[in-house]
């Protein structure tokens, strides 16, 4: 069993998306939506992101999958993963897409995005921009979003720093205006 302190869970933040659906008025009445709605009223939709320092997921991944499981977060972006390389993996419920350094080098930074498992086929794409940025673009709730995962350099590393402003920077210029940005 692990015991998490309540500084080591994760920052949340729940919202509501807002989707406004025109109607239209056919031959028998108001259209219906799917779900057997009004297509004219507005409809919301909760979505949960954090984001969690875990300072290295190698020891961590059963408290990973515990905080997971307990508070059904949606997006979840996980910085100073320390991983190497990128890839994905299954991990509880969610698929996680995460980028580090390269294998020869030692293990520092990294950034991982956990998109719920049920979501999966909701991702349209994801780049690994940098090994403290990595950007997944997902349908979900009607609306197109954007979910950049960053990991800015520590105080003190000034040609780091400069660098990682400069790929966040031409990161954010790519994503069309119209779509939702999550940072």
């Amino acid at each position: 069993m692990v015991t998490l302190r309540p500084c080591d869970w994760p920052v949340t933040y729940t919202g509501y998306i807002k989707t406004i659906i025109k109607s239209s008025k056919g031959r028998n009445g108001p259209t219906l939506d799917m779900t057997t709605r009004l297509v004219d009223r507005q409809r919301f939709g909760k979505l949960k992101v954090a984001t969690w320092n875990v300072r290295g997921i190698a020891e961590k991944t059963e408290e990973l999958q515990t905080v997971l499981l307990k508070t059904k977060i949606d997006i979840f972006i996980i910085t100073e993963t320390k991983n190497k390389n990128k890839g994905s993996e299954d991990i509880c419920n969610y698929v996680m897409i995460y980028c580090g350094v390269p294998a020869n080098q030692l293990a520092s930074s990294g950034v991982a995005i956990a998109i719920r498992k049920d979501w999966k086929h909701k991702i349209e794409d994801y780049t690994w921009i940098w090994n403290r940025i990595i950007e997944t673009r997902i349908k979900v709730l009607n609306r197109n979003f954007t979910i950049v995962g960053v990991y800015a350099p520590v105080e003190g590393k000034e040609q780091e720093t400069i660098e990682f402003y400069m790929q966040l920077q031409q990161s954010m210029d790519k994503i069309p205006k119209e779509r939702k940005t999550t940072l």
